[in-house]
């Protein structure tokens, strides 16, 4: 049996959101860009869900673990639509972060979906992933029109 690369992993947190999404919240997520709008609002209600601050949290909320556990999953469905989209790559190393994270390296740059997710859920709506995409795809065309000249 071979171990599961960082890719296998990912692929698996997406399918498990996909899964969670369309079981528990009859939210269909398919990949597609406009799919991160339904997961922003998926978040919205995780975080409007949490207790607010960290020690009302230990008290009465998820744990950390199981909010990074969250993070995890809808992170790898972000990553995923991303990856697909622009088509990135998964790591578990990253240029400037000195300890194992869930990376995307994507058009010559790197990106982190789960630590992203785990943002938008403890920080609430300044850490928007539909706004962040948005922002990464104009970058991103922007680009490509560029070099197209």
């Amino acid at each position: 049996m071979s171990v599961p690369t960082i890719k296998d992993v990912m692929q698996a947190f997406a399918q498990d959101a996909v899964d969670f999404a369309r079981k528990h919240l009859h939210f269909k997520l398919d990949y597609s860009e406009n799919s991160i709008e339904i997961l922003e609002s998926i978040l919205a209600v995780f975080h409007d869900d949490l207790p607010k601050g960290t020690k009302a949290r230990r008290r009465q909320g998820p744990s950390e673990e199981e909010i990074w556990n969250m993070a995890k999953l809808w992170g790898g469905y972000f990553g995923e639509v991303i990856r697909r989209r622009w088509k990135g790559e998964w790591t578990d190393k990253s240029a400037v972060m000195p300890d194992p994270v869930y990376t995307l390296r994507i058009r010559g740059g790197e990106i982190y979906p789960a630590t992203k997710v785990y943002k938008r859920l403890t920080d609430g709506p300044t850490d928007n992933v539909w706004d962040f995409y948005k922002v990464l795809k104009q970058k991103w065309e922007r680009e490509n029109a560029g070099s197209k000249k």
